[in-house]
């Protein structure tokens, strides 16, 4: 009677367990592959809409580039280029322009020594 005795292998109940496990995986898989495109998508649309109203505001403002604004064209004659009005010297270049990374421990110690800079 060796029909009744189990065989080496997988049996039907662990079969059946592991399908039901592979089943429920995939369908969570696609349940949350789907929530991740309907993100990007309104993230996507947020951004566009964004940028879209930031557009219109730049263009609905009188002054729109920072070298044409009066009161920046008196602050480089007053202070960056005293008597005229020149971007990029080496004093706003200095002062106004961002460091990053690497370049913050001198830009603090040029900060912390003013009037050594201020000679070069």
């Amino acid at each position: 009677m060796t029909s009744f005795v189990e065989k080496e292998g997988m049996t039907r109940r662990q079969f059946f367990k592991g399908t039901g496990i592979l089943f429920v995986s995939a369908v969570l898989t696609g349940v949350f592959a789907k929530m991740g495109f309907d993100v990007q998508a309104a993230s996507d649309e947020y951004i566009a809409k964004r940028a879209a109203g930031l557009y219109s505001l730049d263009e609905s403002m009188t002054l729109r580039k920072s070298h044409l604004n009066p009161e920046i064209a008196q602050i480089y004659k007053d202070f960056l280029s005293p008597g005229e009005v020149k971007p990029l010297t080496a004093k706003s270049e200095r002062l106004l322009h961002t460091r990053y990374g690497s370049e913050i421990p001198a830009l603090i110690e040029e900060l912390k020594h003013p009037a050594e800079n201020e000679a070069a």
